[in-house]
């Protein structure tokens, strides 16, 4: 089975660094507000993001005709000259309702994380804790540090606290818990009703997903 190429890798957990073919690329971003919108529209957490949700977020103020015309001409389009000249492509998909990044021909180590994560959760509700020890063992090497560490922003924020706690409860536990399991079919047997009749796993407290997976 071929690798899927990829045009562009973006690395945020313990660093930022875009890279074309391993050379970094984007260093120099000569306003930081665009840097902060365009880590906004790279979390996990939400496949898209409305209008009013980017004005609030950057602005402190919901969308209105004026919010959104400076929005567009202070952000969105210097973003798109910065993104074509710096990559080589725009990889923002924009409509009227909101706007998201095309993650097609781009690697987020953040994504692969985030979807590493909850395969694990969904092998674990199926039983397979073999395979579940894989994905979270695979997430545990992925989480390089904090997701974009110092960097400011709302939804930055927002997707960094949720990502270590994702990261606390499903993957540093949940590989310890993995291994308990697996030493018995006693234990295997316990936790596995423990968890269907509870919630919890292992006698700890249930995974909590983001709101972004929940919707």
């Amino acid at each position: 089975m071929n690798k899927p190429v990829y045009a562009l890798d973006i690395q945020t957990l313990g660093r930022f660094r875009i890279s074309v073919e391993g050379k970094t690329v984007a260093a120099n971003w000569q306003d930081e507000r665009l840097k902060v919108l365009f880590c906004s529209l790279i979390s996990p957490l939400d496949l898209y993001f409305t209008w009013d949700r980017i004005c609030r977020s950057l602005f402190g103020v919901p969308e209105t005709r004026s919010s959104r015309r400076q929005l567009e001409e202070l952000f969105i389009r210097p973003l798109h000259h910065f993104l074509i000249k710096e990559v080589g492509f725009n990889p923002l998909i924009i409509g009227p309702e909101g706007i998201r990044i095309d993650p097609q021909g781009i690697h987020l180590d953040v994504f692969e994380f985030y979807r590493t994560v909850v395969d694990g959760l969904n092998l674990v509700s199926l039983d397979d804790l073999g395979g579940a020890r894989k994905k979270f063992s695979r997430a545990n090497l992925l989480y390089a540090g904090s997701y974009l560490p110092g960097m400011p922003g709302k939804i930055i924020e927002h997707t960094r606290r949720e990502l270590e706690s994702l990261y606390k409860a499903a993957v540093k536990d949940g590989i310890w818990q993995t291994r308990n399991a697996l030493s018995t079919i006693d234990t295997v047997r316990s936790d596995r009703d423990n968890f269907q009749k509870t919630g919890k796993f292992g006698g700890k407290e249930p995974f909590t997903l983001s709101s972004g997976e929940r919707s």
